[in-house]
């Protein structure tokens, strides 16, 4: 139900990211590290600023879980990635839903990226 956000050089918790209502699946930074998205088992994506852990967006639309997300190389979109078949790209200002990616897998969808 929480991400955090660790100095990888001293091993200090620089940030506690609540808000979730089930287990966080995956996290992503933004191209200029200021934002971070979090898939989660609660059927959203969340972003956060990545200085202060505010909550900026919840990416909602998914019907299961939430199994991967990802920054576009421009930090404009985000994508998600389902177990209820379906891929999401949103706005990575607005949050709103731009394509659902649909009826090409059989299966859940464990994971996505973008292109550079």
């Amino acid at each position: 139900r929480t991400a955090k956000i660790w100095d990888t050089l001293t091993g200090r918790l620089l940030l506690t990211l609540r808000g979730h209502t089930n287990w966080v699946r995956a996290c992503a930074f933004s191209p200029d590290g200021t934002r971070v998205v979090t898939a989660s088992f609660d059927e959203t994506a969340r972003v956060w600023n990545a200085e202060n852990g505010t909550l900026l967006l919840v990416l909602e639309g998914h019907t299961s879980y939430v199994l991967g997300c990802a920054f576009s190389p421009d930090g404009k979109r985000i994508i998600t990635a389902s177990v209820d078949e379906k891929a999401r790209v949103f706005s990575a200002e607005t949050g709103e839903c731009q394509l659902t990616i649909e009826g090409e897998h059989t299966r859940l969808i464990t994971c996505c990226c973008f292109s550079h």
